[in-house]
């Protein structure tokens, strides 16, 4: 699928391990890594920046191979294509509302957040246009019994930021990779036996509403390290806002 501005898609670069179970592991910091730097001389400030939500496409979606997930699956009037389609949507708008309000913790520079397609505005741009290049959900049951990395989730995602002037084509100035993992931290049979922790897991299903209530937990987790991998977008390209002396650095 190519890009509205004719930059192709490009191909997956890595996977990031995502989806932990909150309250018994903590998530690894998510990784940028710009595989396109800008070295040209300094820019004239824009007058805003844009963020588009970003591409996706439902065959770069796994979903939850879990028992949870599988009979939640099995369950929806969906057709595979449409959950896996919902499933990177919800993601990429996530990630896309994180990065924009990362970018808005400095009042230098209005940013907006736009949708695919919306029209150029007047004046100097410059937009994130970013692609989610994979979701994987990895096996939620794994992870929340066994842990120690098994099960695990993945997500990763692409950035371009381009520079946009009235009658010229969008120019790429920088392109980031980001990833991040869920870690390694145990699961509940660490400490409570692999039977105790299954009773517990149908326990807590049973309590919070069944097979659907268990299942949120999926998403819940694309969600969180949809947010922190977008935070993590906005920081780095506060660093390259801060260069071009638009505004002040972090102290």
């Amino acid at each position: 699928m190519a890009s509205p501005l004719g930059l192709g898609r490009r191909p997956l670069l890595r996977t990031v391990l995502l989806g932990t179970l909150p309250g018994l592991a903590a998530c690894g910091q998510p990784q940028v890594t710009v595989e396109r730097a800008y070295a040209g001389p300094r820019l004239p400030q824009p007058s805003r920046i844009l963020v588009r939500d970003f591409a996706v496409a439902p065959d770069d979606v796994r979903l939850d191979s879990g028992f949870r997930g599988r009979v939640e699956q099995s369950l929806s009037a969906a057709s595979p294509t449409d959950q896996r389609l919902a499933a990177a949507r919800a993601a990429a708008s996530t990630l896309a509302e994180a990065l924009t309000q990362a970018l808005r913790a400095t009042p230098d520079l209005p940013v907006e957040r736009v949708p695919p397609g919306a029209p150029p505005m007047p004046g100097r741009t410059l937009l994130v246009d970013g692609r989610l290049l994979a979701v994987d959900e990895g096996n939620r049951t794994q992870r929340v019994l066994i842990g120690f990395g098994r099960g695990e989730s993945r997500m990763a995602a692409e950035a371009d930021l381009l520079w946009i002037e009235a009658g010229a084509a969008p120019r790429l100035i920088e392109t980031l990779d980001s990833d991040t993992d869920s870690g390694r931290a145990p699961g509940l049979a660490a400490g409570l036996g692999v039977g105790a922790a299954a009773r517990r897991l149908a326990t807590s299903a049973a309590v919070g509403g069944g097979v659907h209530a268990a299942i949120e937990g999926s998403r819940a987790d694309d969600a969180d390290e949809a947010r922190r991998i977008g935070t993590a977008l906005g920081a780095r390209l506060r660093e390259f806002l801060a260069q071009q002396g638009w505004i002040a650095p972090r102290q």
